[in-house]
């Protein structure tokens, strides 16, 4: 799931040698959550399937309505549910077929897959699938080895700030035919998910999976023994400041701090505060820069200021010191839904509040993963079976009911996640307020260069303010935008 995946993010992306196209990308940093546990695992030598010698099913091409349909991300147009069983999980009827499926993950990704795929394969007996979960770095080089020799998995997961890299390479199939012919309905995904792998010629190219938002998770028993009532939906970042100083304390030698949240990545919190203080990273035209104006660099010298000024954070360090409100270091966190899991195992009394608003409001981050087709694959109908089993409620309960992410079928995310856990509806509601992690050509080359001067200059030592690292760095984002 992409919760367990982790947030992961930042990592860094070398060039890769391929022979159709030398700008394939190759991820290099493997993120924190991932590096917990790597896996074992054999990517599957001839990833695609050799079990059946089918060929793809004809599919007929979208009609314009359903196009335009598919790319507004609501429910294509065609035949509904109720009279097209194919567009539901079970309608296949293709001869028996054996599919590969490639995701990133640590030992429990993998327990996790796992579980997906024999819920499949349960109601597709037809259609077995052979699983393959790696860790970060080693999932992106063998993709990237298995695109460039032609024999990628029929099915792999994709990271949305990814998939412009892979979909402009022509490397992934066009679903929106698939749609079409199905009468599959999109609407009943969350609609900022079937944004994220909606192309710029507005066809689909995969469908989410799942998502995460970010939130504040709080120690209950941290704020009960200072008698601080929880934080709430109308905190602003001046009550986080104020609650968070009375949380910071010291006591024979070691520190409980107020807060802390990760600094290496957007995703987990300094993208939020930036929408919050009324800046954005980017246009929406993906190529004009705007995490170098005021506004944005307000929103991350206010998590500067939480470090070296308020004194309620812990300085980072280079490769991290753990979670420190994992660790009950901690009173509050700013971080993604993925950690429910862990933050349940490592036995804390925790609730979740919203993100505090900033000067502009309330704003999260969303970042879903989605499914997508290997363009080559030789099991067309097979493969997208799967990718459209795995958005129907019978498999996106499962995702729920382990909340190592959040479900993407709006019906489960509303009836199953939400109410299944103190802290899910916040979660769930956060997508209305949510924007979208950054996702266009070249993202990876962006955010290292990004992230490197922030790390460097304003996280982990204070060099320069937030505003003054932004206009050093600009330079060198420009160019990277509009690729």
């Amino acid at each position: 799931m992409a919760a367990s995946l982790a947030r992961r993010r930042g990592p860094q992306l070398d060039r890769l040698t391929k022979k159709e196209d030398p700008g394939m990308l190759r991820i290099s940093r493997m993120p924190r959550a991932l590096a917990l546990a790597s896996i074992a695992t054999i990517f599957l030598a001839g990833c695609s399937s050799t079990a059946s010698t089918a060929t793809p099913a004809q599919t007929p091409a979208a009609t314009p309505t359903q196009t335009s349909a598919v790319a507004s991300g609501s429910a294509p147009a065609g035949p509904s549910q109720t009279a097209n069983p194919a567009a539901t999980c079970g309608g296949y009827s293709g001869p028996e077929t054996t599919i590969s499926y490639a995701t990133f993950g640590d030992s429990t990704e993998l327990t996790n897959q796992q579980k997906i795929v024999d819920a499949f394969q349960s109601l597709e007996p037809k259609i077995k699938v052979k699983l393959s979960v790696s860790d970060w770095d080693t999932y992106w080089d063998k993709l990237q080895t298995a695109l460039a020799g032609g024999n990628a998995p029929d099915v792999f997961v994709m990271d949305g700030p990814l998939f412009p890299d892979y979909q402009t390479r022509d490397q992934l199939l066009d679903l929106t035919p698939l749609i079409a012919r199905d009468g599959f309905d999109t609407g009943q995904l969350a609609d900022l998910g079937v944004k994220d792998f909606t192309a710029s010629d507005g066809h689909l190219y995969g469908l989410p999976r799942d998502l995460s938002t970010i939130a504040l998770y709080y120690n209950k028993t941290m704020f009960d023994a200072a008698g601080i009532p929880y934080p709430d939906g109308t905190w602003n970042w001046d009550k986080l400041v104020e609650v968070a100083k009375k949380l910071t304390t010291t006591s024979g030698g070691t520190t409980q701090w107020g807060f802390y949240t990760e600094t290496t990545d957007m995703e987990n919190y300094w993208s939020s505060l930036v929408w919050q203080a009324g800046g954005d990273i980017v246009g929406p035209d993906k190529k004009t820069l705007l995490v170098d104006s005021d506004k944005a660099a307000a929103g991350i010298q206010f998590l500067q200021d939480l470090i070296y000024k308020d004194k309620v954070m812990a300085q980072p360090t280079p490769g991290g010191s753990g979670d420190l409100f994992e660790n009950g270091q901690a009173a509050m966190e700013a971080n993604g839904s993925w950690l429910v899991p862990t933050h349940v195992a490592a036995g804390i009394k925790f609730g979740v509040a919203p993100l505090p608003s900033g000067p502009a409001g309330r704003a999260t981050s969303v970042n879903p993963s989605g499914v997508v087709v290997y363009k080559g694959t030789k099991y067309t109908d097979a493969a997208w079976e799967f990718v459209k089993c795995y958005t129907g409620p019978q498999m996106q309960t499962i995702v729920a009911n382990l909340k190592a992410s959040m479900p993407v079928n709006k019906q489960i995310l509303t009836n199953v996640y939400a109410t299944s856990f103190d802290g899910g509806a916040t979660f769930a509601d956060a997508l209305t307020y949510a924007h979208l992690k950054p996702s266009f050509r070249g993202y990876n080359e962006f955010n290292t260069a990004l992230q490197n001067e922030l790390d460097s200059k304003v996280f982990n030592d204070k060099g320069l303010t937030a505003k003054a690292a932004l206009d050093e760095v600009a330079p060198k984002l420009g160019p990277l935008l509009g690729q």
